[in-house]
């Protein structure tokens, strides 16, 4: 379902000028004209009905009408959090897309002893990746843009003023851990999925990430790449959580 992501400078008005990127966006890739209605959410998750009023060569009028709140937008289960290491090239695009269209709500990235880059070799690429992850939010409908932090060293997030919630690392080699069914099964407030590099994470890393609370997940024997391994364990943790409670109904029959 298309959406349209009004700009943060939106403040609730009945009426707002859209110009620039997002008078573009709706005059010439949607094409829409007077009269013309479409799905909208601003960044604090509200949802709207827009109806475009009035088109010029450079902005158009829009009305907008309260459809829900925040707690009725947000998808089901527990907000989900991606630690994803840095992998090769432009890879890191697909995964914000994928896990922006699955509705987690903050993706950090991290520098670990594989990842290829460095922290703070490109200034710009959360800048890029917002816009991604917005893009996302506009073609799938998600309910959210998510938070976007980093790069910043694997080593961090083991700080004692973080908190991570369930916090899970998904290694390509079966550990001692527990099936990722009894991982997710007590109450689960908030998730957090780490995902390595494409050369894995290091001996040292899995035991900082087992000293901070990460408990480790295992998706299978199948070599997975890594922007496939991402999307792979995000759906996996989304629909343990929000099938879980009716998985137990069906155990007690």
């Amino acid at each position: 379902m298309k959406q349209f992501l009004l700009p943060v400078s939106y403040r609730g008005e009945p009426r707002f000028t859209l110009t620039d990127r997002d008078f573009h966006y709706i005059a010439r890739v949607l094409r829409l004209r007077e009269g013309d209605e479409l799905d909208a959410a601003d960044a604090n998750a509200n949802r709207y009905r827009l109806r475009v009023v009035q088109v010029s060569s450079r902005d158009c009028v829009v009305e907008l009408r309260p459809q829900s709140s925040p707690a009725e937008a947000a998808p089901a289960g527990a907000p989900i959090t991606l630690l994803q290491c840095l992998p090769k090239g432009r890879k890191i695009d697909l995964i914000v897309r994928q896990a922006t269209e699955a509705g987690v709500a903050r993706i950090v990235t991290l520098v670990s002893s594989h990842s290829v880059v460095r922290a703070g070799d490109d200034d710009s690429r959360t800048t890029r990746l917002l816009r991604i992850a917005r893009e996302a939010v506009q073609q799938s409908g998600a309910a959210r843009v998510p938070l976007i932090e980093g790069p910043r060293d694997l080593a961090s997030i083991a700080r004692a003023d973080e908190r991570w919630g369930t916090a899970l690392f998904f290694h390509e080699r079966r550990l001692d851990g527990q099936p990722l069914h009894l991982l997710l099964a007590g109450p689960v407030a908030e998730v957090t999925v780490l995902i390595g590099p494409e050369g894995g994470l290091s001996d040292p890393e899995v035991e900082m990430l087992r000293g901070a609370g990460f408990k480790p997940a295992w998706l299978g024997s199948t070599v997975l790449r890594v922007e496939t391994a991402a999307v792979y364990a995000l759906g996996a943790v989304i629909t343990i959580i929000q099938e879980k409670d009716a998985w137990r109904v069906a155990e007690r029959r």
